[in-house]
């Protein structure tokens, strides 16, 4: 038995539109005019929040600002807000641990203050925190500790939210009954709030009940009259959500094709909110439709497409296409690859410590190895999924993994043991009401005891078996009848297509031969006219072609003198530089040598001075490296050899070269670079562009402030980005910086002299390698984005 893991669309935080955010642009205007300190760290925090939303990069630089500004306050509500709004940072960005470290924080905040609401909303956070890492004991005592709060803060919505939190953890577990009692209870709240959004959560959550119960037309009533509710409250992310469950119904009841309609009317919301993580999950559970089918091949293409938009965004989806592409390998006898996929996914996994996904992981591993027939290593992670499972009492997961334990024991002839896991799963199954699992487990304590000479005993589960069987027989023959009908029906569609097709020929084909017969009439008696018409026109054409000649020599001409002025002013500039900033940190070191040497101070003073001159040397050193690379450019010397290099690598040398800068100013350097990026570039080039933009950002940051660098594909280019929760510039700098061939200077935040050159030649070299760089984003005190692209290799 084997998984497909479907992406859970229920989420804490979804990624929606990368656009403009009319309120984040409201709350940016309030925050310019505001004075007083409180309200701007509750602005700042806003906007933070409001990023959850649309992209989590830029959570941190405003939570951070908050955070500083009320330790400088003394705000500690400030500061745990922005502690809560920094672990969702965390969560998305992989660190599961600084994730529930900032949460913590906040929570012990909310604590020293009494304030029971924010408190309350913080145990609300930890909760969803904890359930998505899969462990759903402790999500279930900070839920009810988050609905504590909540009633003696007298926030009744809030104790319904939390309500329902509780009841999607129980209905995961398989304690249907204890799901349905707490959704009982939120109702009976709602009722008096009358709020249609709770309602339709709690809807929604009974009708996954009903549906993993098999009470499927149960489910279809419950999730369509949330779908009319959230269509009122025009919640396109929830109206998505409803038909991707009413898809997944269908799948399952083998309606491929309805469940297909399903899946694109999800994909229609996903786009028209321009959210591509949703779209990721959607073409993820579409291609799991297409699996169901046996198109291999068209499922294949369709998680490849969703790895494509999803990898740079959300590492848990990513994780999941990959647990999912490895059920393709699988079936193929793929057993090798399935595992190198399922190694890459375990990896992601592991790292953010989600236990759900890593008991999937582990479970689809052993039974690659079983395929394998390699036993000790699929006994070893069935039992590491085991361990898991058991911890976080995942029910139905445990019963799959007790079913492969009990087929090992039974290859290796240890019927004992085999007896002892069949047994475990037989119970569970039939505690769960999974016949489809129940079924499997009695063929298996079939033959285990068939195997010990338990004739009677063996023959109870084979009756036993045979009548789940034939229940379930019903079902399997619609399932394979929905499949044979959405095969003929796509065969169908296809069909007709042609036929229209060549039916639009044939008119096409008439047409034209109708008007050929009136051109071939009036091309006669036109064709003396013509003749005329042409000679006027020729001559007329060469008197405009002339012109046109002329017209491009002289703008040929007046572009060669633009750039030449260009280029003297450049050199102007360039000569200036070289008598200041580099005649005068070399004239400075010179004088503390001989002052030392003179003994004019002493040992200590001048092991004192080493920091300064350090700084200066790098300086110096940066500036001879463009001032070369210039020259060497202007003589036209520079000759550009693209080759593939190792993104991540380049960039943790640089990080190296620049530790001394980062660590004086108390600065976070991340490099979010996968490990495996490779990017087509002149490797000089991309030294001194990747130089230059690090720097620079050293430069404009202020004690505290983090630098991050991150990569995304695009079609045909890769994209770099260097990102900063610095100072920031004005529009009209961010507009000029790369727009012309101006020099442009400035000073850093610790007076740092800076002398414009790396960025002239940043935009120099990038263009010469076919590609193109801007400032993506700059906000005076909100930092500054600075990106560049390259073509693919070819």
């Amino acid at each position: 038995m084997k998984f497909i893991i479907p992406a859970l669309f229920y989420l804490f935080f979804s990624l929606q539109s990368l656009a403009s955010n009319p309120k984040i642009d409201s709350l940016k205007t309030t925050l310019s005019y505001t004075k007083v300190d409180t309200i701007r760290v509750s602005i700042l925090n806003q906007i933070a929040t409001e990023f959850i939303y649309i992209s989590y990069d830029s959570i941190l630089p405003y939570s951070q600002k908050a955070f500083n500004l009320s330790a400088e306050i003394n705000f500690p509500k400030g500061k745990g807000l922005a502690l809560k709004n920094q672990s969702i940072y965390y969560f998305y960005a992989g660190n599961q641990v600084e994730s529930i470290n900032k949460i913590e924080k906040a929570v012990q905040l909310f604590k020293e203050i009494k304030d029971d609401l924010e408190l309350a909303k913080a145990y609300q956070s930890y909760g969803v925190l904890l359930k998505n890492q899969g462990d759903s004991k402790k999500a279930l005592e900070k839920f009810s500790l988050s609905i504590n709060f909540h009633q003696k803060a007298d926030n009744q919505q809030g104790v319904v939210d939390n309500l329902i939190n509780k009841g999607n953890i129980f209905q995961n577990q398989g304690k249907y009954e204890q799901a349905l009692e707490v959704f009982k209870e939120a109702k009976t709240i709602n009722a008096k709030l009358d709020d249609l959004k709770s309602k339709a959560s709690i809807l929604t959550g009974e009708g996954l009940i009903s549906e993993k119960k098999g009470n499927f037309d149960d489910a279809i009533q419950q999730y369509t009259e949330s779908l009319e509710i959230f269509k009122e409250l025009n919640e396109e992310k929830l109206i998505s959500g409803m038909y991707n469950n009413l898809a997944n119904i269908s799948r399952k009841q083998g309606n491929y094709l309805e469940a297909i309609t399903y899946f694109e009317n999800a994909l229609v919301s996903a786009e028209k909110m321009n959210n591509p993580r949703l779209q990721a999950i959607i073409l993820n559970n579409l291609a799991n439709t297409y699996l169901n089918i046996n198109d291999d091949d068209k499922a294949a293409s369709l998680y490849k497409k969703a790895v494509s938009i999803i990898k740079d965004l959300d590492k848990t989806t990513y994780a999941t296409l990959l647990l999912n592409l490895s059920i393709i390998q699988t079936n193929q006898t793929k057993y090798e690859s399935a595992l190198q996929s399922l190694d890459s996914s375990l990896t992601i996994f592991s790292k953010q410590g989600n236990q759900f996904y890593m008991v999937n992981n582990l479970f689809n591993i052993g039974y690659n190895y079983l395929k394998l027939e390699d036993f000790p290593e699929a006994k070893r992670f069935y039992e590491k999924a085991r361990t898991i499972a058991e911890k976080i009492d995942d029910q139905y997961s445990s019963l799959s993994i007790y079913n492969g334990l009990g087929e090992i024991y039974l290859k290796e002839n240890k019927l004992d043991s085999a007896s002892y896991f069949a047994r475990k799963a037989y119970a569970i199954s039939k505690d769960i009401k999974a016949l489809a699992e129940e079924s499997s487990t009695t063929e298996l304590l079939y033959k285990i005891l068939k195997s010990s000479d338990r004739p009677s005993e063996a023959l109870e589960f084979l009756e036993i078996h045979t009548q789940l069987k034939d229940s379930l027989f019903n079902d399997e023959k619609s399932k394979e009848l929905g499949k044979l009908e959405a095969e003929l029906a796509f065969k169908s569609l296809k069909e007709q297509l042609e036929f229209e097709k060549q039916n639009q020929q044939l008119e096409n084909q008439v047409k034209v031969n109708q008007r050929e017969n009136f051109i071939i009439g009036l091309g006669v008696s036109l064709f003396g006219l013509i003749l005329v018409i042409f000679l006027l026109l020729k001559i007329r054409k060469n008197k405009t072609r002339a012109n046109l000649l002329l017209s491009q020599k002289n703008k040929e001409i007046e572009t060669k003198n633009i750039k030449l002025n260009e280029s003297n002013l450049q050199k102007n500039k360039l000569f200036s530089i070289i008598s200041h900033d580099l005649r005068s940190p070399v004239n400075s070191l010179s004088q503390i040598f001989e002052m030392y040497l003179s003994d004019q101070i002493s040992e200590k003073e001048f092991k004192d001075w080493l920091p300064e001159i350090n700084k200066n040397l790098t300086s110096t050193r940066l500036l001879i490296d463009n001032l070369l690379k210039w020259a060497s450019e202007s003589l036209n010397e520079s000759q550009v050899q693209k080759t593939e290099i190792d993104l991540y690598q380049e960039v943790e040398i640089m990080k190296d070269f620049f530790s001394t800068p980062l660590k004086k100013k108390g600065l976070v350097f991340n490099n979010k670079i996968s490990k495996d990026f490779q990017i087509y570039m002149d490797s000089n080039a991309l030294k001194l562009v990747t130089r230059n933009l690090i720097s620079n950002a050293i430069k404009f940051c202020n004690s505290g402030d983090e630098i991050s660098i991150s990569t995304t594909r695009q079609d045909g280019y890769d994209r770099v980005c260097i990102q900063d929760s610095g100072v920031g510039m004005s529009k009209d700098i961010a507009r000029r910086l790369f727009n012309n061939s101006s020099i442009i200077s400035s000073v850093g935040t610790q007076k740092e002299e800076g002398n414009g050159v790396g960025t002239v030649l940043c935009r120099t070299f990038i263009e010469e390698n076919g590609g193109t760089i801007w400032v993506d984003y700059s906000e005076e005190n909100f930092g500054t984005r600075i990106c560049f692209e390259v073509p693919k290799r070819a």
